[in-house]
C-alpha cells in the first residue's frame, strides 16, 4: 500500500508517537520530582538536591530547565561555599549534619510510622556532611567561579 495524499507513513507516525511519549514521560517525571523538592524546602528532606534533580530531568527536554539548573546549582554552591569558607562554619555544618543523621536514624527505627521522614532527614544529613569533603569543596568553588564570571 502506498502513502495517501497528505498522510504520513506508519514509520513516521510511530516515530512521532515515540518522541512525544518520551517527552511527556520526562515532563511528568521531572515536574513530579521538582514538586517533591519544592515541598521538601519547607518539609523535612533534602529539598535543594531534589529540586536540582527535577531540573536535571526536565533539562533533557527543555532549555529553560537547563538554565534553571545552572542557576540553582550555582546559587546552592555559593551558599554552601559561604558556610564552609571558615573552620567554624565547617564544624557547625558537620555537627548539624551528624545530628540530622543520628536523629533521622532514631526516628526511622523507633517511630515505624515516620520512617520516610526519618530517612529523608538522614539523607539530608549525609548530603550536608558531604559538602565538607575536599573534592566537593573544589567542585563548589568551581561552580561559584563560573557564576561570578557570568
Amino acid at each position: 500500500m502506498g502513502v495517501a495524499f497528505g498522510l504520513h507513513s506508519v514509520t513516521d507516525q510511530f516515530r512521532w508517537i515515540a518522541r512525544n511519549t518520551r517527552r511527556l514521560i520526562v515532563t511528568l517525571v521531572g515536574f513530579s520530582i521538582l514538586g517533591a523538592g519544592l515541598s521538601m524546602l519547607v518539609l523535612p528532606g533534602p529539598g535543594i538536591i531534589v529540586v536540582l534533580l527535577g531540573f536535571a530531568v526536565l533539562a533533557r527536554e527543555f532549555t529553560w530547565a537547563e538554565r534553571a539548573l545552572d542557576k540553582t546549582a550555582a546559587s546552592a554552591a555559593s551558599a554552601t561555599s559561604k558556610v564552609t569558607s571558615t573552620k567554624i562554619g565547617k564544624l557547625t555544618l558537620a555537627a548539624s549534619a551528624l545530628s540530622m543523621i543520628i536523629g533521622g536514624g532514631v526516628v526511622m527505627f523507633i517511630l515505624s510510622d515516620q520512617q520516610i521522614i526519618g530517612a529523608s532527614v538522614t539523607i539530608a544529613g549525609v548530603i550536608a556532611l558531604s559538602t565538607v569533603l575536599p573534592a566537593v569543596q573544589r567542585w563548589l568553588n568551581r561552580k561559584v567561579g563560573e557564576r561570578e564570571r557570568r
